[in-house]
């Protein structure tokens, strides 16, 4: 109870289990093999390093004493609990463990569960590194005490992040996470360090909780809020036809008109209810888009919906993404159309759920489609994912047995991610399943 009450919402730390950084100004741990890998927005990491400055990397260690602000489009992934100028040389300890079985996981299980409460989540490994009361360069009064705690399990991954009391400073500090190319990154928005002691996603004062995996809006484009429109909860139904507010060229026709179909595929001649798939190449009079093309019944639960965009930070995400699977083509995005998904079930399995997207990007003479997978069920039924077009002159089918293996797949090495050119340009001939 005694230590209950010293660590509060931390997990344990400081005892003999946790090993102890170096106390050197800008220092970082040795390299530490995981005991399990860790799947951080898509990647596979085996390795970690704890950065005296107050953050964690992958790759290697990390000196840098003065923080990037979030989104900050590097060539790094990094966890940053407080990433700030301290020095541990003249105080404080920064230390970490791991752990693969015991009470901490049921402890990191129920934790995730309450703040997660639809993943049915089971921990096998937690990683827990502790600032313990360190000192800001230059100000050795000052004392901040913070933990961020790695948490797996399956498929699942998250970072837990916990703030006791922390000094204010005039130095620059940032917050939050960010990946390679910034993709996927939040800063956590306090104006001053002290604050986060307060502030909190789960309700909990002091506490950050996120999901890092390849799980929903991991990879995905941003949909669901009010800047979505939503398909109709019908049966094989379809949304209304869709004016493009930029044409889309696609293997050689131009389109200025789409349909959003409730069965997994987009169409732009009309609108398209057959719950049954064809297989590609399937040599019809149709161009058809299908990132999950099977018998879904969104009547039952669910939801589809799709957005336009023409201008901001949408457009240089995808200019990015773009940019990184072709790098050869200078591309910039002008008009970007999402479609998603979200939580569908199959017709006759109620109990099943898939997330998904299809992106279609367009700049220029060139265009695009990315499909995005989250947690897709398994299913008896016929499923097509991919590509085809009027007779098929051009068509590709995602080599998968089974449907939940999309969000394991991919041909631009991200889990879960395709990305088609489909202008007419040079088909990609690259597939990594």
């Amino acid at each position: 109870m005694l230590l209950l009450g010293i660590l509060g919402i931390f997990y344990p730390y400081g005892d003999v289990e946790d090993v102890k950084n170096p106390q050197l100004d800008d220092g970082s741990s040795p390299l530490i093999p995981l005991q399990q890998p860790f799947v951080y927005f898509g990647r596979v990491y085996d390795k970690i390093f704890v950065n005296n400055n107050g953050d964690l990397t992958f790759d290697v260690p990390l000196s840098q004493w003065f923080p990037n602000y979030f989104p900050a489009y590097s060539i790094r992934d990094i966890i940053a609990p407080l990433w700030t100028d301290i020095n541990n040389r003249v105080g404080g300890t920064i230390s970490y463990r791991q752990v693969t079985d015991g009470y901490l996981l049921n402890r990191a299980s129920r934790d995730i569960n309450k703040h997660f409460p639809n993943v049915n989540f089971s921990a096998s490994w937690v990683f827990i590194a502790t600032w313990d009361k360190v000192p800001y360069f230059g100000m050795t009064e000052t004392s901040s005490s913070f933990q961020v705690v790695l948490v797996s399990g399956g498929s699942l991954s998250f970072v837990m992040m916990n703030y006791g009391n922390i000094s204010s400073t005039i130095q620059r500090f940032q917050a939050g996470y960010d990946t390679i190319n910034s993709t996927n990154y939040y800063s956590i928005p306090v104006a001053d360090e002290n604050k986060l002691s307060n502030s909190s996603n789960v309700n909990v004062p002091g506490r950050w909780v996120f999901r890092v995996d390849s799980g929903p809006k991991g990879i995905f484009y941003p949909y669901g809020d009010v800047e979505d429109e939503k398909n109709p909860q019908l049966d094989d139904g379809s949304s209304p036809l869709i004016p493009l507010l930029q044409p889309f060229v696609y293997f050689g026709r131009v389109y200025d008109k789409i349909f959003v179909n409730n069965n997994g595929d987009l169409t732009f001649d009309e609108w398209f209810h057959q719950h049954y798939p064809n297989y590609f190449p399937a040599y019809l009079t149709r161009d058809i888009i299908a990132p999950l093309w099977t018998d879904i019944n969104n009547r039952v639960g669910g939801t589809i919906s799709y957005r336009q965009v023409t201008d901001g930070p949408l457009l240089n995400r995808a200019s990015r993404d773009i940019n990184q699977y072709f790098p050869n083509l200078k591309f910039s995005a002008s008009w970007v159309f999402i479609a998603t998904w979200d939580k569908v079930p199959y017709f006759g399995m109620t109990e099943t759920r898939s997330s998904f997207q299809v992106v279609l990007v367009s700049g220029g003479s060139l265009s695009f489609v990315m499909m995005n997978y989250g947690n897709i069920s398994s299913t008896v039924k016929h499923f097509q994912a991919g590509y085809d077009t009027i007779n098929s002159t051009n068509y590709f089918s995602i080599p998968v047995a089974d449907a939940n293996e999309l969000s394991n797949s991919s041909n631009v090495n991200v889990t879960g991610r395709w990305v088609f050119r489909v202008d007419g340009g040079p088909k990609e001939g690259n597939v990594t399943v």
